[in-house]
């Protein structure tokens, strides 16, 4: 799995039959060792609701807070509004 980041060093491509195949390139630089990083989302970008993002990828870009308190608080997060659905 790459880890998010707004200034990812690789890309993504799609490819294949109902994109079976993810090809995965340097965007940079990449030296032994270095981590890979990709963007999942833009953390200014509103296109997918947070709800939908996190079932998705299991994390949500620029959310900290601990699970079980957003679980806790209701957060729209894991309790969409209908309008968000």
């Amino acid at each position: 799995m790459l880890q998010h980041s707004n200034a990812p060093n690789t890309e993504c491509l799609v490819k294949g039959d109902g994109g079976s195949i993810v090809e995965v390139r340097a965007s940079k630089v990449i030296t032994s060792g270095d981590e890979l990083f990709n963007r999942y989302k833009s953390e200014e970008d509103e296109n997918m609701p947070y709800h939908k993002f996190f079932t998705r990828f299991g994390f949500v870009p620029g959310v900290v807070e601990p699970v079980a308190d957003l679980i806790a608080a209701r957060s729209t997060i894991f309790f969409p509004q209908r309008a968000e659905i």
